[in-house]
């Protein structure tokens, strides 16, 4: 061994720490830390946490996109590389939003990167839509100007030095602008430049994006006036009155449909926006409620949409008004739950029961959840709506459900249950008949998707001049075809189900008969999207196909037939493409061109036609089968929702529930409109086998193309998930690795692995300890779902 004190020169000397400041990154991609860089000093001063900056990632230093999540001095690293440029100067994710991704990133399993991906649209990141303007600056201190200014003997210069002196110190001027204002040309602004007088340099022009869009309310119509309140509502809206300036609270208005919920929102609404604040308003799906769009825009001067039908630059403008506190209301789908408001004052969640507020896509999150959680944050109250609402925040309004158990960590007594119990004006709820199908087809010959009380009913309200919605939350003509010699069922070549068969749009069956089995149309499978021709045959045994099930088609078949003067429209996926489809389609509703419409859950909630006196539902007990746990409280709250379109005028409203399973506890339940009873039977049933909302799950799915893979990757994992249980005792529980219910899908074998605990924060630590072990790394083979919604 040789003597380092004869040999100094060998000694390494210590490598010089890296200098201050350092800021800590969040990446875009899915990478599941965040890493630290050092700020270059040009951008000491100009550097602020939630801005978007380019840094170098990995061994060739490939540029990348990141959030900055904090500025911090020191660092443990003996290298570290520098940010390269600071990509957009505004703050998109403000500290509030910070927070709340932070929570988003730990409760719901993503990485940080990736929930700040979903806070910020991508018209925003990509500055769609916005202009470049060449902006003047000083280029030396003030009081140097000055004097140069004093010495100066050029009018036109004077005026220009003139003109930059009384900006406030590190802004600027737009060269058009100050050239105008100056009563200078362009050419003689550059020369100052020349002489390293003033700085011009190309700037985004954000103050544009601030001109107000001709989409905002306009707070005008008939509409805009309000209506009284009946003693229920003034009772729901004095106590949420009490709570607008009380911190943190979450209140459930349960009301039946028809009730006027959407009157006591904007009563609060307005309450708050007086007191200089804003409001967020979460709608399902915002291109399927228009009218309710329609009050807030017709009650409110400066409410921002957001929505998919908006163009990109549009999204952008809206964002930027809104972050710029130019507008008092957000109406939005689930991603509003974002919208950057430097004063919230509240959020409202309508059809807070509603499945669509939870994404399907990492972040997994819950709108509902992130709402009440931005809530707890923000120090307001959180306002939730529905005539049906999830036994989730049921269960939580009943019980007080302390920190440890809810994922908005909420405190006792801070879950508010106000009640509409009556419909507004005194109206009341429609009645409901129940038609037994069995006994209906032991009645009549032939295949009939319309009772014979149902078609009695329907032309009886058409010639009195009244409306009809008919629900059938199935599309497509026949939902499995079937060859009756060999028992073979058409199935997707990519997924474990059957194919559902579309009737191509007029086209007449084959030959020009009628008989059922040789009709022209397409296969589609509607989990993959896979389309095949209609087989002329069964591909096994070479006989005639049979077509079973019903679909929206199917019904539209029969009803041209047995009405030929009747004027209706079929609603679903397949025949409005856009929204803009659906509200023209709507108008022609509204303006009596329309006398039915029939169509799936997209036309179950929020409509409010006053003519419409007739729902009938064509079969209540389509999802009732399903292998779901929450199947019949998804059926409870569709047939309720729909029956509540009826009777909302001065004529009575009927509704007629055709089923084949007449004595089920869900369809009795639902005719007699009866929630609280539904709920406590549900809940007792939950109970005894312990699920959710009783207990907490998680849901993790993985997926492979080749089945041994996939047993590899789910038995690891699995134990991995056992060792992280086994820290809590038998407080959490482990069922799986098992086939999902729908086995393959697009080509991929799926399993699942299901968590169950009734401590939230037990279910948290186990994912944690498995996340830390890189458990989860193979994130496009392996999907966490906390709090899933859907076993399927």
């Amino acid at each position: 061994m040789l003597n380092s004190s004869l040999f100094p020169e060998m000694i390494e000397a210590p490598k010089p720490r890296p200098e201050g400041p350092f800021a800590k990154v969040a990446i875009e991609r899915s990478l599941d830390r965040t890493l630290d860089y050092s700020i270059p000093r040009p951008f000491i001063h100009a550097l602020r946490v939630g801005q978007r900056v380019r840094v170098p990632l990995g061994r060739r230093n490939k540029p990348a996109y990141g959030y900055v999540i904090s500025i911090h001095d020191d660092c443990d690293f003996p290298t570290i590389k520098p940010i390269m440029a600071i990509d957009d100067e505004r703050v998109l994710v403000t500290p509030g939003l910070m927070e709340l991704s932070r929570w988003i990133g730990r409760y719901y399993c993503t990485p940080l990167g990736t929930v700040i991906e979903s806070v910020v649209p991508s018209a925003v990141k990509k500055r769609i839509g916005l202009d470049y303007v060449s902006a003047v600056r000083l280029a030396q201190p003030r009081e140097q100007m000055q004097s140069v200014l004093e010495k100066t003997k050029a009018p036109k210069r004077r005026a220009i030095l003139a003109r930059l002196l009384l900006l406030e110190p590190d802004h600027s001027i737009d060269l058009v602008r100050l050239a105008n204002e100056a009563g200078a040309t362009a050419p003689t602004i550059r020369k100052l430049a020349r002489l390293g007088l003033i700085t011009i340099t190309l700037e985004a022009d954000f103050e544009a994006l601030n001109t107000l869009s001709e989409n905002l309310g306009t707070g005008r119509g008939p509409e805009s006036i309000e209506l009284p309140l009946n003693e229920d509502q003034q009772l729901a809206f004095d106590e949420l009155h009490s709570r607008l300036e009380s911190g943190f609270s979450v209140n459930l208005l349960h009301g039946v449909t028809g009730s006027g919920k959407t009157e006591v929102y904007l009563r609060c609404i307005k309450a708050v926006v007086e007191t200089g604040r804003q409001a967020i308003v979460l709608v399902p799906e915002i291109a399927l409620t228009p009218q309710t769009v329609q009050r807030f825009t017709a009650r409110f001067e400066r409410v921002a949409i957001l929505h998919s039908g908006l163009s990109a630059s549009q999204r952008h403008r809206y964002w930027q008004q809104i972050w710029t506190g130019k507008a008092d209301v957000v109406v939005g789908a689930r991603s509003a739950v974002f919208a950057p408001l430097p004063n919230l004052g509240m959020i409202v969640v309508d059809e807070e029961h509603e499945a669509s507020y939870k994404q399907d896509s990492a972040p997994r999150y819950h709108a509902r959840d992130v709402a009440i959680k931005r809530a707890q944050i923000e120090s307001i109250p959180v306002l939730l709506g529905s005539a049906t609402p999830s036994l989730e925040t049921y269960w939580r309004v009943q019980r007080q459900t302390p920190a440890t158990q809810s994922p908005e960590v909420a405190q006792p007594k801070q879950y508010h249950l106000l009640t509409l119990p009556n419909r507004v004006r005194g109206l009341k709820m429609p009645e409901v008949e129940l038609i037994d199908l069995k006994q209906e087809m032991r009645m009549r010959r032939g295949v009939h998707l319309l009772s014979q009380r149902l078609e009695h009913l329907l032309k009886a309200t058409v010639a009195e001049g009244h409306q009809a919605i008919l629900l059938l939350n199935r599309r497509g003509y026949s939902n499995f075809v079937y060859c009756p010699s060999c028992t073979n069922v058409i199935s997707c070549k990519y997924c474990d189900a059957t194919m559902t068969y579309h009737r191509s749009a007029g086209v007449k069956a084959r030959g020009g008969s009628n008989e059922e089995g040789v009709h022209t149309g397409q296969l589609h499978c509607h989990y993959c999207l896979a389309v095949n021709p209609l087989p002329e045959k069964c591909p096994d045994c070479g006989k005639k196909l049979s077509l079973f099930g019903l679909g929206t088609q199917r019904v539209e078949e029969e009803l041209a037939k047995k009405f030929p003067d009747l004027k209706f429209a079929r609603v679903d996926s397949d025949t409005m493409h856009h929204a803009r489809d659906y509200e023209a389609l709507l108008g022609r509703f509204a303006r009596g061109e329309v006398q039915v419409m029939l169509g799936t859950q997209m036309i179950a909630k929020g409509l409010d036609y006053p003519n419409v006196t007739l729902v009938g539902v064509i079969s209540g007990d389509t999802a009732l089968s399903l292998p779901d746990f929450r199947a019949a409280e998804r059926t409870f709250q569709l047939i309720t929702q729909v029956a509540g379109r009826a009777g909302r005028g001065d004529a009575p409203g009927r509704v007629v529930l055709q089923t084949f399973m007449p004595k089920d506890p869900t369809i009795l339940s639902a005719i007699r409109q009866d929630f609280t009873g539904f709920a406590t039977s549900e809940l007792l049933s939950r109970q005894q086998v312990g699920l959710p909302p009783i207990t907490r799950m998680v849901r993790v799915i993985l997926r492979d193309q080749e089945e041994a893979k996939l047993h590899t990757l789910s038995q690891n994992l699995a134990a991995t998930l056992a060792e992280a249980i086994a820290k809590h005792g038998g407080a959490v529980t482990m069922k799986g690795p098992m086939p999902c219910a729908i086995n393959r899908i697009a080509g991929y074998n799926r399993a699942q692995i299901l968590l169950n605990s009734p401590s939230a924060a037990r279910l948290q630590d186990v994912l944690l300890r498995v996340r830390k072990a890189g458990g989860f790394a193979t994130s496009d083979r392996i999907a966490v779902d906390v709090d899933p919604v859907s076993l399927l």
